[in-house]
């Protein structure tokens, strides 16, 4: 397992609140053990678990380099390619770093004990199949799909949605989402989506993860995103103080994560009465 998990704190106003509200961040658990950032939420007690995707390694053709294959630009797609497979062969060959969805389902087990948990998808989960359904419904954890839920937290009306891998259908139904009433928070695994198709809708909090902290830290900013981009402006942190991007719960790249160490993140939420 790479190095104990820290706790990454951050406090948001949140004027649609009646009551203050924590809510409890992670996202790229990518079937690692997560066992210390499960031990960090049942620290915490945060009243709600954001799980921002990439928690399950689920490809309809079992085969994660198809995300580097769909690539538009051929000599980008050849480069991430080959990455891919060195990655491959060190990780799983050398390092035994090997992901294991015994990992996923036990992590989600604890945290559903803790608190209600919201699910949503990253580009490493296409689909999902009937086991991971069977367990979501038999623990309560709330799979959302280009889908939303309506729930209440310390009496604190909220609407929780998750963005798809549906790119197609995602616009039409985020809008839907966004004219929803009461305090909206949303599950973006990619931040290029927050720029691209989310900052200007009525959205309340956007929850994200994907670029694993930037891997590297170098004078407060992230050296590489998960597509291998240098510098990418979304790498962690709070951004225009409604979007919030997780380092992530794993490390799944022969390049070590330096300065920028696994996270669990609390945002706390602070009503208009505080």
């Amino acid at each position: 397992m790479p190095k104990q998990a820290v706790v990454t704190e951050y406090t948001l106003p949140a004027p649609k609140l009646q009551n203050d509200l924590t809510i409890g961040l992670v996202a790229d658990i990518h079937e690692r053990s997560a066992a210390d950032i499960a031990a960090l939420l049942e620290q915490s007690r945060p009243d709600v678990i954001a799980v921002a995707g990439d928690t399950f390694e689920r490809f309809d053709d079992n085969s994660p380099l198809k995300c580097y294959k769909s690539n538009p630009n051929p000599f980008r797609r050849a480069f991430l390619t080959a990455a891919a497979y060195f990655n491959y062969f060190v990780m799983q060959k050398i390092r035994k770093n090997i992901p294991d969805p015994q990992n996923a389902f036990s992590f989600l087990e604890r945290a559903a004990k803790v608190a209600p948990v919201f699910l949503s998808m990253g580009n490493h989960e296409e689909l999902f199949w009937d086991e991971d359904r069977a367990f979501f419904q038999k623990h309560g954890i709330t799979l959302l799909d280009n889908t939303s839920a309506a729930v209440t937290l310390r009496e604190n009306t909220l609407q929780i949605g998750g963005i798809s891998n549906d790119d197609e259908n995602t616009q039409m139904w985020l809008t839907a989402f966004s004219r929803k009433s009461g305090f909206k928070l949303l599950l973006c695994h990619r931040p290029e989506h927050y720029a691209e198709i989310v900052r200007g809708k009525d959205i309340d909090l956007t929850l994200a993860g994907h670029n694993h902290g930037g891997q590297i830290r170098l004078f407060g900013r992230g050296l590489l995103s998960s597509g291998g981009k240098l510098f990418p402006r979304y790498d962690r942190g709070v951004f225009d103080d409604r979007f919030v991007v997780t380092a992530g719960c794993s490390n799944t790249v022969a390049l070590p994560r330096i300065g920028n160490p696994r996270e669990l993140v609390l945002i706390h939420l602070k009503a208009a009465s505080s």
